[in-house]
């Protein structure tokens, strides 16, 4: 718990610092697009917290090595080896000039490094014929590549809404320590507890009334974290399914599968082609209904810190059950499918304005201002 300490403290002062910084220098690292479709927050916002995450992450790791080297050395690798991923988005986010090719890139970079230095790779997938082809050494590297480039972008992609990621994250990894406990990893438990707490500072000025977004880099950081503890958790104990770490990160992963899907199947565009279409954005606009027709900023403030919770809950019906059957893979399989039809039907019937009554949140007396209609 030492770690989840330091880290969340070091998180905390550098985010506070980082919001002095932006203004002071006058707008540094800031979100001003407001009136993108897809952004649904109502004042300029610095998005360079993932920062403060990582510098968490790299002064908390090189704190559990000076005391444990053996414990502390893998995960401050591991740490620097995300540094590429996080580089990449974080240089985005001050320019806005980081083409997503380069950023593809600098993760594969990250996924390269951890292979060399940590041995990275997707051990098995609990199938008997794949698990024969991952034998081969570059179907492996790839298949580990794949997956980490998946998941990285799916943090992105569900960083819309004040907390959403962060809290998403918190369980995420909190899953990945409870599990490493139970195999007695204290590897995995160490780093987990190292990221959790990161967030968990950073956390604190982004939710409810967002002052501090993670931005690319911190999701890119926290992406390649999630997926990399979780394939060195199956590959180091055996007895943990290899079908855990779909279903624990089943939420991020189905974004990107189900954005991808809408965008070239449905529409016909580039998968990378952004839209303002994800789950998120339409629990936003259709079931949270505060003030509905208000265009003020306080208005949609309290809109977006009381989306967020609608997917907290989502997530967690895929975290709980990877973490009780971490070593049991059909009962994994057969919730991950839960999961996926229960995802596919909230999505449709949100799409369709058939939202269930008991999802929606009114506001009975209108905040005072203009209303539009």
């Amino acid at each position: 718990m030492a770690s989840f300490g330091v880290a969340l403290l070091v998180s905390l002062l550098v985010s506070l610092g980082i919001l002095r910084l932006a203004y002071l220098a006058k707008g540094l690292g800031m979100d001003r697009d407001i009136h993108d479709r897809r952004r649904l927050h109502g004042s300029p916002v610095p998005r360079i917290g993932g920062l403060a995450v990582f510098a968490a992450a790299l002064i908390g790791a090189v704190l559990i090595w000076l005391r444990s080297p053996a414990t502390g050395g893998p995960i401050l690798t591991l740490v620097i080896c995300a540094l590429p991923s996080f580089a990449g988005g974080f240089f985005e986010d001050l320019t806005g000039g980081v083409r997503p090719r380069l950023r593809i890139v600098l993760m594969l970079v990250s996924t390269l490094l951890a292979l060399l230095l940590l041995n990275l790779q997707i051990p098995r997938v609990d199938v008997p014929m794949l698990d024969a082809l991952l034998r081969v050494g570059w179907i492996g590297f790839a298949l580990t590549a794949f997956a980490l480039l998946t998941i990285t972008n799916g943090i992105n992609l569900i960083d819309g809404l004040n907390g959403l990621a962060g809290m998403v994250c918190l369980s995420m990894f909190g899953g990945l320590a409870m599990v490493g406990y139970h195999v007695g990893d204290a590897f995995i438990v160490s780093a987990s507890l190292l990221m959790a707490g990161s967030v968990a500072g950073f956390q604190f000025w982004n939710y409810p009334r967002g002052h501090l977004f993670l931005g690319d880099g911190g999701a890119y950081l926290l992406g390649f974290m999630l997926g990399a503890l979780s394939i060195l958790l199956v590959a180091r104990n055996p007895s943990v399914s290899a079908w855990f770490p779909p279903l624990l990160l089943a939420y991020p992963l189905l974004e990107v599968a189900f954005s991808i899907w809408r965008r070239r199947v449905l529409r016909g565009q580039a998968s990378g082609m952004p839209d303002a279409a994800h789950l998120h954005h339409l629990i936003y606009r259709r079931v949270v209904r505060w003030a509905v027709g208000s265009t003020r900023p306080q208005s949609k403030q309290q809109r977006n810190a009381f989306a967020s919770p609608y997917l907290w809950v989502l997530s967690s019906l895929a975290v709980v059950p990877a973490v009780v059957f971490n070593d049991d893979g059909p009962v994994l399989v057969g919730f991950l499918a839960l999961f996926v039809i229960s995802y596919v039907w909230l999505y449709i019937r949100i799409v369709r304005m058939r939202v269930p009554r008991w999802l929606i949140i009114r506001h009975k007396r209108p905040l005072p201002g203009p209303r539009h209609r």
